[in-house]
């Protein structure tokens, strides 16, 4: 350290060591002047040491603050794009889905005219062989009526011809109870 930068003198201090200053500076003088010599160039090396640490801290600080920044700025770079292409496919499956819903709206529609072309088929069908049944059991109908007819003439006849010959008989029998 320089001579300034020295602590204060005792006479400053107390007027009355100043005598006591001189002896220790005879004694220790040259001591003292080495060591403060040492200490001074210890104290510029430290601190020549210290600008160095600083500058070399600054300069990594620097470096990776545009690591850092170039890191930052390729991740952006990296979002974006695969938002860009998640955002192109989410647009593409969109697409795809409502592709498909027309496609099933369009299936089931033609399902349901079929169907509706199918009921109608069965429809016609069912009512003609309805009118076909009614026709026939019509007459069936007719012919068992007729068959009927017939027969209950025939018996009619037969019971007729039952009386007559009853009639008959009784004829015969007072014809012979008379003889």
């Amino acid at each position: 350290m320089s001579e300034k930068k020295k602590r204060p003198s005792a006479e400053v201090i107390n007027p009355g060591l100043g005598d006591i200053e001189k002896v220790r500076d005879i004694l220790f003088g040259k001591y003292v002047a080495s060591f403060e010599q040492r200490f001074s160039e210890l104290e510029a090396r430290l601190e020549a040491d210290v600008d160095q640490l600083k500058e070399k801290l600054i300069d990594k600080m620097s470096n990776m603050d545009g690591t850092v920044n170039e890191s930052l700025v390729r991740l952006d770079k990296q979002i974006a794009e695969e938002k860009s292409v998640r955002d192109t496919e989410l647009h593409s499956l969109q697409n795809t889905l409502r592709e498909a819903e027309a496609a099933l709206q369009n299936a089931i529609a033609t399902m349901e005219d079929q169907a509706n072309q199918d009921l109608a088929a069965v429809r016609v069908s069912l009512e003609e062989s309805h009118q076909d049944l009614m026709d026939r059991t019509l007459a069936s109908q007719a012919e068992l009526t007729s068959q009927l007819d017939q027969q209950k003439e025939e018996l009619q006849n037969d019971k007729v011809g039952r009386q007559s010959l009853a009639l008959l008989l009784d004829e015969v029998a007072i014809k012979l109870r008379g003889s």
